[in-house]
C-alpha cells in the first residue's frame, strides 16, 4: 500500500529550475533516503511534502489524499507529516510535542 506519492512536482525559484518533474512513490514501512549537494532542493521537496511550500506543478499524495500547499490553506502544513528544519529555527524552551 501506498504511504506517500510525489508526482511531477516541480518548484521554480528566482528563475531557477529547483525541482523538474520529481516522482517516486513511498510504501508502508519502506524507507527512502534524499541525498544531494547543497542547494539542488532537498528542502524545497521535503517542505513541499509537507504543505509548507506551494508546488508550481505536480501533486503530493499521502494516504491516497492530496496534500495541500499553502495556497490552499489557512495553516500551512499537513497534520500528520512533521518538518523539522536542519537550522533548528526555533525559539527556547519548546517541549518535543510542541514542535512536532
Amino acid at each position: 500500500m501506498s504511504l506517500l506519492e510525489v508526482s511531477d512536482v516541480s518548484k521554480h525559484v528566482e528563475g531557477k529550475t529547483v525541482l523538474d518533474n520529481i516522482s517516486f512513490v513511498q510504501n508502508t514501512r519502506q524507507k527512502i533516503a534524499v541525498a544531494g549537494e547543497s542547494g539542488v532542493g532537498k528542502t524545497t521537496l521535503l517542505k513541499i511534502i509537507a504543505g509548507l511550500i506551494q508546488p508550481d506543478g505536480g501533486q503530493v499524495l499521502f494516504r491516497n489524499k492530496r496534500v495541500e500547499g499553502p495556497l490552499e490553506k489557512l495553516v500551512p502544513g499537513h497534520p500528520e507529516i512533521a518538518y523539522l528544519s536542519q537550522h533548528f529555527e526555533l525559539r527556547n524552551h519548546y517541549r518535543v510535542e510542541e514542535i512536532l
